[in-house]
């Protein structure tokens, strides 16, 4: 068998100190939040648009809620209205309202039982 033997490393270029990443000409007065911040402006007008949805959702539910009000008050009001006209016309359709009214034109009950009028000549 043969021996082993160490192989001669291999020479490698040195390696070059990374430069630093260049921030953008406009962001070298700024601090490191407001770069961040810039980083992630797409999120931020994300959540601001969220936002502006959820605001003006609950506006909307308020404007709902307050008509649902409004409009239940106006059911009673009218469903009241309904009441009184119907036992109002209940009342002037009694028997003796009736015969109270059809007094002042000259007519009355009649006395005896109602009859029959039978033609005797009916085309067939």
């Amino acid at each position: 068998m043969a021996e082993n033997k160490i192989k001669a490393p291999i020479k490698t270029a040195p390696k070059r100190p990374s430069k630093p990443k260049k921030q953008p000409a406009f962001m070298n007065g700024l601090n490191m939040s407001a770069f961040y911040l810039f980083n992630n402006i797409h999120f931020i007008f994300y959540l601001a648009f969220l936002g502006v949805i959820y605001i003006a959702n609950s506006h909307y539910a308020v404007q709902t809620i307050k008509e649902i009000k409004h409009i239940q008050k106006e059911l009673k009001k009218v469903s009241w209205e309904s009441n009184s006209k119907n036992s109002d016309l209940m009342y002037q359709s009694m028997e003796s309202e009736v015969a109270k009214k059809v007094k002042k034109m000259g007519l009355g009950e009649l006395g005896t039982n109602p009859k029959k009028i039978i033609n005797k000549n009916k085309i067939k």
